[in-house]
């Protein structure tokens, strides 16, 4: 038994050895694969992370290409653009044969660069001269020159407030081709006042076509004042030279309104209309001057000589009409009050004066060329004193009145007043009988 028991204890003692040991065992395993799970979870996290973590550093690092790609697009596109607008002011500033044309980019390119402005382009300021004053002057200038064709055709004197108008108005060089030369000054100032006229209702905002309209009108109208000026510049150089610096109103008033449309022409064109119209305008302003030169100049000088002697002798006038008694008592008072009428024995308006008073009157009358006429003699001093332009010029009460005038202007000037009734000298018919008789 006891025997027995020994080795029951002695298997115990064994078997409880092995039986801590098997423990032991069992609770190494489980930590070594409570361990591995460990590790391998954390792996597996790590993995995770690091594959995250890849991930976005892959995306950032590819969104930053992108990004840089795109800024390098933009950046090129800008400096195309620029040298684009190098080549563009360098073909505009100096153009010349053998440089390439110019370039061109539209604005809807310009204004997608970025920190490059649209580029401007600034279009040519359109003239706008005053078509419609111009159109104003014109026609006054057209009425003048009428009303003293009017006159020349129909024989009459024109008013005259200074002197001379009648002096230059029936010169030869007042006329051409058998026509009054005013004749023709009416209907070129006619034809220019039409051309301004229509110029001036032309819109050239509206569109391209009136715009080119516009232009040709404005050019039209300079042109035509440059003959217009032309003509008032030869016919100045007659009154200075060829008529001894007569003073006529009608003829400088036509040359201002010449040469004021001028300038107003001349103001409604661009730079570049100018170039390109100085020589037609030029030339027309030349040949304008150098035409009525040959045609009225030499004109004038064949009337001249054909017509008119070498040296008239003075005459005494021959008066047919008889005087009355309110023409003589005129005359008279005439006299008396100082007044004078300068004339010449040629002149025909001077021999019609006479006539108006008649015979046997006393008129305060005073000789401009006593010692006869040829051409190129002087007027006689008195006259070149008084600054006699025409005949016959009447001074009465320091006041200057040239061509004939009637009786009843000249009591009125003169402030004449009688009880004898007005009454005009008789014809020649009456007259004719005592100069028959003797």
């Amino acid at each position: 038994m006891a025997t027995m028991m020994t080795k029951m204890k002695i298997v115990r003692i064994q078997q409880a050895p092995q039986t801590g040991l098997k423990t032991r065992r069992t609770t190494t395993a489980r930590n070594a694969v409570s361990s591995r799970r460990s590790t391998h979870a954390t792996a597996i996290n790590m993995t995770r992370g690091t594959s995250i973590s890849i991930f976005s550093s892959w995306t950032l690092s590819a969104c930053s290409g992108r990004e840089q790609e795109r800024e390098k697009k933009i950046n090129l596109r800008s400096n195309q653009i620029k040298i684009s607008s190098s080549l563009i002011c360098r073909a505009e500033s100096s153009p010349s044969e053998n440089e390439a044309p110019s370039v061109s980019i539209n604005a809807k390119d310009d204004s997608t660069a970025v920190g490059t402005p649209p580029k401007v382009v600034e279009s040519e300021i359109i003239p706008r001269p005053p078509l419609k004053v111009a159109a104003a002057l014109a026609l006054v200038g057209s009425l003048e020159s009428t009303y003293l064709a009017v006159q020349k055709l129909s024989g009459g004197d024109v008013v005259c407030p200074v002197g001379g108008c009648q002096t230059a108005l029936n010169s030869s060089y007042a006329e051409l081709f058998g026509l009054p030369l005013s004749l023709y000054g009416a209907v070129a100032y006619f034809i220019v006042a039409f051309l301004a006229f229509s110029g001036s209702n032309i819109n050239p905002e509206e569109s391209k076509e009136l715009e080119s309209k516009y232009k040709k009108s404005r050019v039209l109208f300079f042109l035509s004042t440059c003959g217009l000026a032309g003509v008032s510049s030869y016919l100045l150089y007659v009154l200075a030279v060829k008529l001894g610096g007569v003073e006529c109103v009608y003829c400088l008033t036509s040359a201002s309104i010449s040469f004021a449309l001028f300038s107003i022409g001349f103001s409604g064109l661009t730079p570049k209309e100018t170039v390109n119209a100085s020589p037609p305008a030029i030339s027309l302003f030349f040949v304008t001057m150098l035409s009525l030169s040959l045609v009225l100049g030499l004109g004038a000088d064949n009337v001249d000589d054909g017509d008119e002697p070498e040296f008239l002798s003075y005459e005494t006038p021959r008066i047919e009409a008889v005087s009355t008694q309110y023409s003589r008592e005129l005359a008279k008072y005439l006299k008396e009050s100082g007044a004078k009428m300068y004339g010449a024995f040629w002149c025909s308006h001077c021999l019609d004066q006479k006539e108006e008073f008649g015979k046997d009157t006393e008129l305060p009358y005073v000789e401009c060329f006593p010692e006869g006429w040829q051409k190129g003699a002087e007027i006689a001093k008195v006259c070149a004193d008084t600054k006699v332009k025409g005949f016959p010029t009447w001074v009465i009460n320091g006041k200057t009145f040239e061509g004939d005038k009637t009786l009843e202007e000249l009591a009125k000037e003169s402030g004449f007043k009688t009880q004898t009734p007005f009454e005009s000298p008789s014809s020649e018919s009456s007259s004719s009988i005592p100069d028959f008789l003797e």
